[in-house]
């Protein structure tokens, strides 16, 4: 069938992960270093996306020169590749769009076949004299793997609540907020955004916030990584329900 996914999940001789997923006439190959970080990471971020605490994530490759832009647009996972041409100074972007459940159950499906194999051959369970912790099939991985498999099958994809009409980000201009946390005890709402220039492949988050009474305002700090700015959400948010985030944000 044409529109059949297919994924082959493979550790090379090297111990980096390589993630080939075919679908919809398009081949996308994931490539990842530190095996048993980045693949946790991603089976992580996957589950961040189909759950819909986000709308956006970025991966780079732990070592390998590419960056993956993920977004869940309706029931499709968008993935933009950013790579560098000979010279290592023009990025190359390259777009890609799949059904996201397609996708996912691929994935789950090749890492069990992986998986699988692993034991036919007699290398898992993991032999007493080796690193667990270090190893590409380590607790971790597993335990992030087999989370994943079992949300994306047993849960429809559940996509985060549009923020489109949000207004007032003079920093950002008209750029969408991709997440969304809230402070119950005191009412403020905190949004992420960001934005990439594909000029140079630079990439910033912000946090804003707002409530009644509050219009929208933007925190100074600038972030690199996305995974800080939610964090700092998240403590922010964690403040506000203790009695103290109020004066943190100077209101």
């Amino acid at each position: 069938m044409e529109n059949q996914y297919k994924c082959i999940y493979d550790i090379d001789k090297y111990r980096d992960a390589r993630i080939k997923i075919n679908g919809d006439g398009q081949e996308l190959e994931f490539t990842f270093m530190v095996t048993f970080v980045s693949v946790p990471h991603f089976f992580h971020i996957l589950l961040q996306l189909w759950t819909g605490k986000v709308n956006k994530a970025e991966i780079n490759g732990y070592g390998f020169a590419v960056t993956y832009y993920l977004t869940v647009e309706e029931k499709n996972l968008c993935v933009e590749t950013l790579t560098f041409g000979n010279g290592a100074y023009k990025p190359i972007f390259t777009n890609y769009k799949f059904d996201f459940e397609r996708f996912a159950k691929a994935l789950a499906k090749a890492f069990s076949d992986y998986f699988q194999e692993q034991k036919n051959k007699g290398l898992y369970p993991l032999p007493l004299e080796v690193d667990e912790y270090c190893h590409h099939l380590s607790n971790k991985v597993i335990e992030n793997y087999e989370k994943f498999s079992t949300i994306i099958n047993e849960s429809e994809l559940n996509m985060i609540r549009p923020v489109e009409e949000r207004k007032g980000n003079t920093l950002l201009d008209d750029v969408l907020a991709t997440y969304l946390l809230k402070s119950e005890k005191e009412g403020i709402e905190f949004l992420l955004k960001n934005d990439y220039k594909k000029v140079n492949g630079l990439g910033y988050y912000v946090v804003s916030f707002h409530g009644e009474g509050l219009e929208e305002t933007v925190l100074q700090t600038v972030f690199d990584d996305s995974n800080d700015a939610v964090n700092c959400m998240d403590l922010l948010v964690q403040s506000l329900d203790n009695g103290c985030g109020r004066d943190i944000l100077g209101i």
